[in-house]
């Protein structure tokens, strides 16, 4: 009998100064988000073939660093994944307005990558098979929103160490505590200080690049370490004016250019104004390229740009206590 994705569950917990190990105050309870999906799942010894001299076949293998990935999917339903590129959050506020800040461009922001720990249990029809992927760095996140969808995120994790499964089937996720479905509708865009009419679509991506590090005596990674963090993103809109232009232009001046544009960009996800919102702001902001599209007879014509930005900062204000 084919099994189907109702036999099994995905859940992650985060890990703590030890790699590969959970924190001792966590628990791998934790969805990504809601209808979370990993659409792959792979995991390779990176075997070498070893041939011989007077023959033709392949004589031994030999086995090298023990590497995993997976890629996850899910619609944008809580902010606590966002702690996987840019750290734990400062909390403050009380109740009911609770606020947890990621900023990049704090002194104290985190240079080591927050690692995870993923379960993934699956009912088999001979035996529950429950695989535990430890020491997962999420190397990007990326939040998107387009008219008449949802806010759909993606991601990708490479972890180091997998040993062998549990036959010990454990419960789904039972966290976040509160969950809710951002649409197209909840989005909000700013840029230059202003909000941008008829906005189609808007993403932002950031990635940490980090990278899983080995040693002797182990296939297994032993630690994980990070590099420069890339912020980008692209929105689609009205063609309403030409500041993006001038920005473009400025950039480029040989007597003065302009490195950055003025102000900042602001995606907002907002359910409630007062104590429900995710707001992402990125500074240090430079326009990538300008294409304008619809320049045919009785067709609306929309600007299509892309930008790249030095620092980020969400703001999540939450009904939840804690971060989860």
């Amino acid at each position: 009998m084919v099994r189907t994705g109702a036999h099994a569950y995905i859940k992650y917990g985060w890990e703590g100064t030890t790699y590969g190990v959970l924190d001792t105050s966590e628990v791998a309870d934790k969805k990504f988000g809601l209808a979370d999906k990993m659409s792959s799942l792979s995991l390779t010894n990176n075997k070498v073939n070893l041939a011989q001299l007077n023959k033709n076949t392949v004589h031994k293998y030999a086995y090298g660093q023990q590497s995993g990935s997976a890629s996850m999917s899910f619609t944008l339903s809580n902010p606590w994944i966002i702690g996987s590129i840019l750290g734990a959050p400062t909390a403050s506020g009380s109740s009911p307005n609770y606020i947890y800040t990621y900023d990049s461009s704090l002194t104290t922001f985190t240079k080591t990558p927050r690692t995870i720990q993923v379960e993934v249990g699956y009912d088999g029809l001979a035996a529950p098979i429950v695989r535990t992927l430890k020491g997962g760095i999420v190397g990007a996140l990326s939040i998107t929103a387009s008219v008449g969808g949802l806010v759909d995120c993606s991601s990708d994790i490479t972890y180091g160490v997998e040993t062998a499964p549990s036959a010990t089937l454990g419960t789904a996720p039972v966290l976040p505590a509160i969950e809710f479905p951002y649409t197209f509708a909840h989005a909000t865009l700013e840029f230059r200080g202003a909000t941008v009419l008829q906005c189609q679509d808007a993403s932002i991506s950031m990635a940490q690049n980090a990278e899983l590090l080995y040693g002797l005596s182990s296939h297994s990674a032993a630690a994980a370490y990070k590099r420069v963090l890339d912020i980008t993103g692209s929105f689609k809109a009205s063609w309403l004016n030409k500041d993006a232009l001038d920005d473009m232009l400025a950039q480029v001046s040989l007597s003065s250019p302009q490195e950055m544009v003025t102000g900042i960009i602001k995606l907002s996800f907002v359910k409630n104004a007062t104590n429900e919102k995710i707001v992402i702001e990125l500074s240090g902001v430079t326009l990538n390229d300008l294409g304008v599209s619809g320049l045919e007879p009785i067709e609306p014509l929309f600007e299509d740009i892309s930008f790249t930005a030095k620092n980020i900062k969400v703001t999540a204000t939450s009904l939840t206590s804690s971060a989860e």
